[in-house]
C-alpha cells in the first residue's frame, strides 16, 4: 500500500528527515527542545525522533544534550557525487594553499545551494571553515548567484564571477565562478573581509574550474 502524506508512517519519516535537516543546517548545535519548537511537536515526540536517529547512528548527542549529525550520515554523504569530489579535491587544495583561503564546491540539489566539498589551506596561520552540507537559498551569496544564473540565464544573466559579503556567514566574503558538471555548480573561496586581488583570484578559480570539468 502506498502511504499518503497523512499516514502516520509518512509523517514519522518526514519528521525524522526534517529533524536531520534542522540539525545539519543549524549554525550552533541544536537540542531536543530546539527541535520540538522548530518541528512544532512536544518534547516527548522530539525525543522519540532523536532516539530513533541515534539508534541508526544518523545523529549523536553530547553529554550536555547538543545534537550533531552522526558518523554514519557523514559516511553516506561521501558517496554523493563521489567522482566529482575525487576530481575536485586536489584542485581545490591547490587553490586553498596558493591563496591561503578556504576553497569549496557548491552544487544545486533541486531546491538550494549546498556545499559539497570544502578545503582549508594547509599553510595559513588561520582559516575559515565552511562545513560540507551547509545550504542556503539559490541567489544568496556568490556561489548561489552563480548557480542561479545557470538555472535562469534569461532572468539572471551570467557574469564571469560573483562576489558577496556578509550574505551567508556574517563577516566573511566569497568569490565564485561557474563549474560545468552534471548539475549546476560553482567553486569559490571564502575569506575574512580584507582587500584581495579579485582579478587574480577569479583567474585562478576559472583555471581550477576548467581542470575539474575536464576530469
Amino acid at each position: 500500500r502506498t502511504e499518503s502524506a497523512g499516514d502516520p508512517g509518512s509523517q514519522t519519516l518526514s519528521r525524522g528527515l526534517d529533524a536531520l535537516a534542522l540539525i545539519g543546517e543549524s549554525r550552533t548545535p541544536a537540542t531536543i527542545n530546539d527541535l520540538a519548537v522548530q518541528l512544532g511537536v512536544n518534547r516527548s515526540a522530539a525525543y522519540r525522533v532523536v532516539r530513533t536517529l541515534e539508534r541508526h547512528r544518523f545523529v549523536q548527542r553530547s553529554p550536555s544534550g547538543e545534537l550533531t549529525l552522526g558518523v554514519r550520515l557523514a559516511a553516506l554523504g561521501q558517496t554523493v557525487s563521489r567522482e566529482l569530489q575525487v576530481v575536485a579535491l586536489p584542485v581545490l587544495q591547490r587553490v586553498a594553499d596558493a591563496l591561503q583561503m578556504t576553497a569549496f564546491l557548491v552544487v544545486y540539489d533541486g531546491e538550494e545551494a549546498v556545499t559539497l566539498l570544502s578545503v582549508e589551506s594547509r599553510n595559513a596561520a588561520t582559516f575559515v571553515a565552511q562545513r560540507p552540507g551547509r545550504r542556503h537559498p539559490v541567489g544568496r551569496g556568490a556561489p548561489g548567484r552563480v548557480i542561479q544564473s545557470m538555472l535562469s540565464p534569461h532572468e539572471h544573466p551570467a557574469a564571469r564571477h560573483e562576489q558577496s559579503r556578509d550574505e551567508v556567514i556574517p563577516g566573511l566574503s566569497a568569490i565564485a565562478v561557474p563549474l560545468r558538471s552534471e548539475r549546476p555548480a560553482s567553486i569559490a573561496v571564502l575569506y575574512a573581509t580584507r582587500a584581495v586581488d579579485v582579478p587574480g583570484i577569479v583567474e585562478m578559480l576559472e583555471e581550477a574550474s576548467a581542470s575539474i570539468a575536464a576530469g
